[in-house]
């Protein structure tokens, strides 16, 4: 498994198990009244869990799954892009899952433009997936 799909999984993992912990946090929340911000996580955690552990799993393997090129020097695409997609997907679910909560707790034009910018990091990190894997899927030889 080539190390940017060892990054991917290993991180899906980690969002995997966050998402377990929160969500258990937000059970006992519900019987020891915790924080006011365990009650509006819900949202956040459910993207945790889709975006988090799901996307990043499917992109890892996709991107070591695929059909690579054979002569090209760098098989997979670009290094660099795939490094693009990771750090927009994090920073983009990252940006969401901190700001979402307090959005819902007081909803404020800044914070709505944060969470849009998370929304177009996302989206940057699909856009660019798309342009990495496209031209790797073809029929088989």
């Amino acid at each position: 498994m080539p190390p940017l799909a060892r990054v991917f999984v290993k991180a899906a993992f980690v969002y995997f198990v966050a998402a377990f912990l929160l969500g258990a946090l937000m059970m006992l929340d519900r019987w020891l009244s915790f924080s006011r911000w365990l009650k509006v996580v819900y949202y956040s955690q459910l993207h945790l869990l889709m975006v988090g552990w799901i996307t990043h799993l499917a992109i890892g393997v996709a991107y070591w799954m695929f059909p690579r090129f054979r002569r090209s020097p760098q098989p997979r695409g670009s290094d660099t892009l795939a490094w693009a997609v990771f750090v927009c997907l994090n920073a983009g679910l990252l940006l969401r899952f901190l700001l979402e909560p307090l959005y819902l707790m007081g909803p404020q034009s800044w914070l709505a433009a944060l969470l849009a910018i998370s929304g177009v990091l996302q989206a940057a990190a699909a856009l660019g997936l798309g342009w990495l894997i496209w031209k790797r899927i073809r029929p088989m030889e």
